[in-house]
């Protein structure tokens, strides 16, 4: 068991899906049509031999109390480990301005008693594989007092869109001098994936300063502030593997159907590395009269009439006859009626396409059909 204690943090407000976002957290948003975003760090840390983890969530916590559960099928024993949700609990604010640091505030308690000499804190929106005991001894090899996890991006590899997310900003030797919004401009990049790892007792230092500066001050202002003054030394660790963010609407398309590449697809289908989700029994996906598929994602339980091609169906899903779905991501329960044309659409839990014979769309710009929505 590696001697840390996780945390899965939530998105800033800056972080907005457009529609998703209206009916479910981040970390319970549907990935590749399988896995639930909480999932990924979930996996990550587990398979690090992290057992004792705490989710943080400002979004209605329902859905993840339903998927998470005891958290068996996460790998975790349960007499010597725990995952515990925790909703943030506004208090003169609304929810989703609180604060990750001012969340941690709210459960000091438990995190001092926890027998744990490291904190580990990673996002729901950056998609990416990473052995956190390496990088615990990483950090504690660094003496440093913070380690954060960043990738380096330019003109070959820079993803569609970053906006929205945290830059680190280096000195002229390399030195960590701060963060600020990523908003557009140069085309070399060090881009923060939110994570980081500290002992515990720095974790609590740094809460009880952010609290006491101001309830709003999220870790990245805490971090800005004590480089600032010159009062933290912080490790920057360079994360050369494949990285999905998710910062709105046209990331999270783009997330989703990078995993129809098959390079993309190997690197996460690793069986010694294996991604943990809570699982069904529901029948296998069929295959009636011309339907088929192509170059796609097909969760269990789909009936398929028509034609897809490089497209993510989730679980439930109903192509009707003669339709033909083409670069879309249709989430559970959605059904695509006889003859429906889709290109380039994202598809909600429960939706249904019935009426409307082709909707079109640019792959730049998905277009987005809401939950149980009849179009």
């Amino acid at each position: 068991m590696t001697n840390a204690l996780g945390i899965i943090s939530f998105t800033s407000p800056a972080i907005f899906v457009k529609g998703i976002s209206n009916y479910r957290p981040v970390a319970a948003f549907s990935y590749v049509g399988r896995y639930r975003l909480v999932d990924i760090p979930i996996s990550n840390m587990t398979n690090s031999g992290i057992q004792n983890i705490q989710v943080y969530t400002n979004g209605n916590p329902k859905v993840l109390f339903d998927h998470i559960g005891s958290a068996r099928h996460y790998n975790i024993n349960n007499k010597h480990g725990h995952i515990g949700i925790i909703p943030v609990m506004a208090d003169g604010f609304s929810s989703e301005f609180i604060s990750d640091m001012e969340a941690y505030w709210t459960n000091i308690d438990e995190i001092e008693d926890n027998v744990h000499d490291y904190v580990v804190i990673a996002p729901v929106n950056w998609i990416y594989k990473a052995n956190f005991t390496d990088l615990i001894q990483t950090h504690i090899d660094s003496k440093a007092d913070v380690s954060m996890l960043y990738s380096h991006y330019d003109e070959t590899n820079k993803p569609a869109n970053l906006l929205n997310a945290t830059l680190i900003v280096s000195g002229e030797k390399g030195e960590f001098k701060g963060v600020k919004r990523y908003i557009g401009g140069p085309a070399t990049l060090d881009v923060s994936l939110d994570t980081y790892i500290m002992s515990k007792d720095k974790f609590v230092e740094l809460v009880k300063a952010a609290h006491d500066y101001s309830p709003m001050f999220w870790m990245t202002d805490m971090l800005n502030t004590l480089a600032a003054e010159n009062k933290i030394k912080v490790n920057k660790i360079l994360y050369s593997h494949p990285v999905f963010p998710i910062l709105d609407l046209k990331s999270y398309y783009n997330s989703n159907m990078e995993m129809l590449k098959e390079r993309n697809m190997a690197f996460f289908n690793d069986p010694n590395w294996p991604i943990y989700t809570r699982t069904n029994d529901s029948s296998p996906t069929i295959y009636l009269g011309n339907g088929t598929a192509e170059c796609a994602l097909i969760s269990n339980g789909c009936e398929i009439s028509g034609t897809v091609t490089e497209s993510i169906l989730g679980r439930g899903v109903k192509v009707g006859n003669g339709a033909i779905v083409s670069n879309c991501l249709i989430l559970p329960g959605a059904e695509i009626g006889d003859n429906v044309m889709l290109t380039n659409v994202i598809v909600d839990k429960d939706a249904k396409v019935i009426h409307k014979q082709e909707i079109t769309s640019y792959d730049d710009n998905p277009l987005y059909i809401g939950r149980r929505e009849t179009i």
